[in-house]
């Protein structure tokens, strides 16, 4: 046995999470420049928009249209093999009529 499997670590359970009256007895106490429990209703919720021009929006539509371009990238790269297989079977056909023709000529 390795000394990394007697020297295994008990970790207690989880505690059970809060429960509503805990949670709301926490919001009531908080002070008010608590920012993480201050939520004034007053207010209209906040609604993403869609901005055309918001940088977010320009980096998804860049990385949107790089994934295309990838994508055009990698077919034209298989296109690619594929042709210069056809062309070096092309050339291998070529020698072997050239070698054909040179040895009818003698």
């Amino acid at each position: 046995m390795t000394s990394r499997a007697k020297k295994r670590i008990v970790l207690p359970s989880r505690p059970d999470p809060p429960t509503v009256e805990q949670i709301l007895e926490d919001v009531r106490g908080a002070v008010a420049s608590d920012p993480v429990f201050v939520c004034d209703l007053s207010e209209e919720p906040f609604i993403p928009t869609c901005d055309a021009s918001s940088e977010a929006n320009k980096q998804y539509l860049q990385s949107c249209s790089y994934v295309e371009l990838n994508n055009k990238l990698k077919e034209a790269q298989d296109e690619l093999k594929e042709r210069c297989e056809a062309l070096r079977s092309s050339g291998m056909k070529i020698e072997s009529v050239i070698e054909e023709l040179r040895e009818a000529a003698m």
